[in-house]
């Protein structure tokens, strides 16, 4: 391996992988039920947590706060409409959130910070 090239870990790609999976059944399940407004906005969404997810699996800790904030969101968005049919859609939201929160998890634990970090420069913070 290249010095000063960091490898990056295993959870970190898990992590990612997770994110994408969780929120994509969050939308399946937020679609359901829903509407011209919601067809469009719930996919659009996900794109963005996948963007802004593989961004952060790349060691970007503004990305990776951004694809936070975008899970959290599309699971708080998704619940309201997959309730509508609890068996369905909340069966479905919940693999969604099995998914996704574990993933939020390991992005943020230390051998994700420590990724982050190294990417970062040092103790460099990205604001």
């Amino acid at each position: 391996m290249t010095p000063g090239i960091v490898r990056r870990p295993a959870s970190v790609t898990l992590a990612v992988v997770l994110l994408v999976l969780g929120t994509l059944s969050a939308v399946v399940a937020g679609t359901a039920d829903q509407h011209e407004k919601g067809q469009t906005l719930m996919p659009a969404l996900w794109l963005a947590c996948v963007w802004f997810a593989v961004r952060a699996g790349r060691g970007r800790r503004t990305a990776r706060t951004t694809a936070a904030c975008l899970t959290v969101l599309t699971l708080l968005l998704a619940a309201p409409f997959a309730l509508v049919d609890p068996l369905y859609g909340g069966l479905i939201l919940l693999v969604a959130a099995v998914l996704a929160v574990p993933g939020l998890f390991l992005l943020y634990a230390p051998a994700g910070e420590a990724y982050v970090r190294s990417r970062q420069g040092g103790e460099r913070s990205e604001t």
